[in-house]
């Protein structure tokens, strides 16, 4: 069964603990660059719910390559490195050497997996080349009870089917043992208000990636998800990981902190059956369609009643939060009871297509009230579906199932 687990960032107050409590979350991956590292281990120790068999230190090296000027807590880090090149891991610099020893005794400190510092990869290259290596050495100098190997994948990565079967290939070859594998994609910068926009060939290769992964014997935890960790689920994923801001759950280069927007901040409701995360007021509009039904909308989640009588006021952003994890949940629990991957991909499908229908019946009405505007809003929020199933498709093709 997929198991969700927080995305940690600033702000978390009680978020983690109660997500857990409400079994909601089975657990959180830190970031040290919104945490330092005495604070975190704090936390864990006082928390009766968090412990070291569910938390996961993210080492974010692939920062040591970025400006560091978009560096917080990680800066406060004598050994992280910076403006790291090619030539320092194979010189076997002294201060990346450091550094691992540093992530390791803080990992060992929190937790029993020891995820292994990796670069942002955008081609089969150094960085990629260099990322298995240093997994490779953490696994043969570092004690733990598990290891993961680290890859932050531009999406871009996934437009070459090539690209995919070099990087399964020098995976199987190059990693001698074979646990865990953090996966987080790095999404490209565009104006799609549509967070889970994607290309459908990249999603299709994405997918497979993951699967010929798993097919050869690693765990999978894939990093900053959101609504598209539905579909790491249905591949039966180990843990997918999402946060409670945008910036937690899509890794994009250009957005690493909180951004203040313009405007008053919008409500979302994670809705099952529409498969999105939607703006309410642009829920509630759909149901100006007189054969739409609220229930026809909901997720049986606690927030419900608030939600079905249009309560805005007595639901927080908090709540939402809550209430978009514990969404996800419903919907991994019920892929967890299907055992082959065939059965969950036509569940899948088959939940794709009754959301879009739900989605064309409140357009088709829109547009015949020629409410242009409210209908376009929804055209937008359910673009991915038809992504998600094209996707879909593409990939059974190639991984040939059937």
């Amino acid at each position: 069964m997929t198991k969700l687990i927080a995305q940690h960032g600033p702000a978390k107050g009680r978020k983690i603990d109660d997500g857990i409590t409400n079994s909601n979350l089975n657990g959180v991956v830190f970031s040290l660059n919104d945490e330092s590292l005495d604070s975190v281990e704090e936390y864990v120790n006082r928390s009766s719910v968090v412990s070291r068999d569910n938390s996961f230190l993210d080492p974010q090296f692939y920062y040591s390559t970025y400006d560091s000027t978009i560096l917080k807590k990680l800066e406060d880090i004598p050994v992280f490195p910076s403006n790291v090149a090619r030539r320092d891991w194979r010189r076997k610099n002294e201060n990346i050497l450091s550094f691992l020893d540093f992530h390791a005794e803080s990992s060992n400190r929190i937790s029993n997996m020891l995820i292994a510092p990796g670069f942002h990869i955008e081609a089969i290259d150094w960085r990629f080349d260099y990322s298995i290596d240093i997994y490779n050495y953490c696994v043969e100098n570092f004690e733990s009870n598990s290891y993961a190997l680290s890859l932050l994948l531009q999406t871009s990565f996934f437009a070459s089917k090539e690209n995919v079967k070099e990087l399964i290939d020098e995976v199987n070859d190059q990693c001698e043992v074979k646990d865990y594998i953090y996966l987080t994609l790095c999404h490209e910068t565009n104006s799609d208000s549509n967070y889970e926009e994607i290309d459908a060939n990249w999603l299709a290769n994405i997918l497979n990636a993951v699967y010929q992964l798993q097919n050869l014997g690693f765990k999978m935890i894939v990093g900053y998800s959101f609504m598209n960790s539905i579909l790491f689920s249905m591949l039966n994923c180990e843990y997918v990981a999402s946060g409670w801001f945008n910036t937690l759950r899509k890794f994009q280069k250009s957005r690493f902190d909180l951004t203040s927007s313009f405007g008053r901040r919008k409500k979302r409701y994670t809705s099952i059956p529409l498969l999105s995360n939607i703006m309410l007021d642009d829920m509630y509009r759909m149901l100006e369609y007189e054969h739409l039904d609220i229930d026809e909308l909901l997720s049986h989640t606690e927030v419900d009643e608030y939600i079905a009588n249009e309560d805005q006021e007595s639901v927080s952003f908090v709540d939402l939060e809550h209430q978009y994890w514990e969404s996800l949940t419903i919907l991994f629990d019920e892929f967890s009871n299907i055992g082959d991957i065939s059965s969950r991909i036509e569940l899948m499908i088959n939940k794709i297509k009754h959301a879009s229908a739900l989605y064309r019946s409140a357009i088709d009405f829109l547009d015949e009230e020629e409410n242009t505007v409210a209908a376009n809003r929804l055209k937008s929020s359910s673009k991915h579906l038809s992504t998600w199933l094209s996707a879909i498709e593409i990939f059974k093709n190639i991984a040939a199932i059937v």
